[in-house]
């Protein structure tokens, strides 16, 4: 999937390297990470966000104790990572939650505007590059 044309690409990245505890290396294909970017890219599939977000495979995020692990980003707003998602069921939630990102002017999110399963499981929020934030 490729975002069109969009001044500003919006990006799902999902860890393929992700998997469950004591789960063997084995191909990709068996472990979490990659089965929940599979089931994301047919949720994606024919929603209107499929054309507006552009999801990508990450190799590791390094969130391995909290495994599977996706990010969104975007320039110039907010990025998250969150952890805990699950492959069978975590996908409903996770393009909640990027509809969400999408209809905010700079992709913050709330913890209680998230939608239930991406409040506890968050693991980062980034702030914008070279935006302002109040002095420390």
């Amino acid at each position: 999937m490729s975002s069109t044309g969009s001044k500003s690409p919006r990006v799902l990245h999902v860890c393929v390297s992700c998997r469950t505890p004591g789960a063997p290396r084995g191909p990709f294909e068996d472990r979490a990470g990659y089965k929940l970017f599979k089931a994301l890219k047919e949720e994606l599939r024919d929603t209107e966000l499929g054309d507006l977000v552009e999801l990508r495979t990450a190799e590791c995020l390094s969130v391995c104790p909290r495994p599977c692990g996706v990010a969104i980003s975007s320039p110039g707003a907010w990025s998250y990572i969150f952890g805990d998602q699950q492959s069978d069921t975590s996908a409903k939630e996770i393009v909640e939650c990027l509809a969400l990102y999408l209809s905010t002017s700079k992709g913050f999110m709330s913890r209680n505007d998230r939608p239930k399963g991406l409040r506890g499981s968050i693991l980062g929020r980034i702030p914008p590059f070279g935006g302002t934030n109040a002095p420390v």
